[in-house]
């Protein structure tokens, strides 16, 4: 199947098309670029997003505010987000076991 890819301008045969874009996760139409790649995502995640974007529409320190609960929340879980926890104001927030 790869070997189609490999060769310029070759097609996978038609046959293959139902089967690639199951294994894909993607329609056919998305397969060969008639439609576009939709982006798929979970009605949780989805909900979370609309959130977030409503969040975005809060005067700077209503959304410090909410930044800063959902830092005491993720905390209080033990997760961590692997990004040196930088905040957008450039300040570093102080891990649990730091002196306050």
């Amino acid at each position: 199947m790869i070997a189609y890819y490999e060769q310029e301008g070759a097609q996978p045969p038609g046959a293959l098309l139902v089967d690639l874009a199951r294994a894909l996760r993607v329609s056919t139409d998305e397969l060969l670029g008639i439609e576009p790649i939709r982006n798929r995502v979970s009605p949780k995640t989805a909900r979370l997003r609309k959130r977030l974007r409503q969040v975005e529409e809060l005067p700077a320190p209503d959304q410090r505010a909410v930044l800063k609960f959902v830092d005491a929340l993720v905390d209080s879980r033990g997760i961590r987000n692997g990004d040196g926890d930088q905040e957008d104001d450039g300040s570093q927030r102080r891990s649990p076991a730091s002196p306050r």
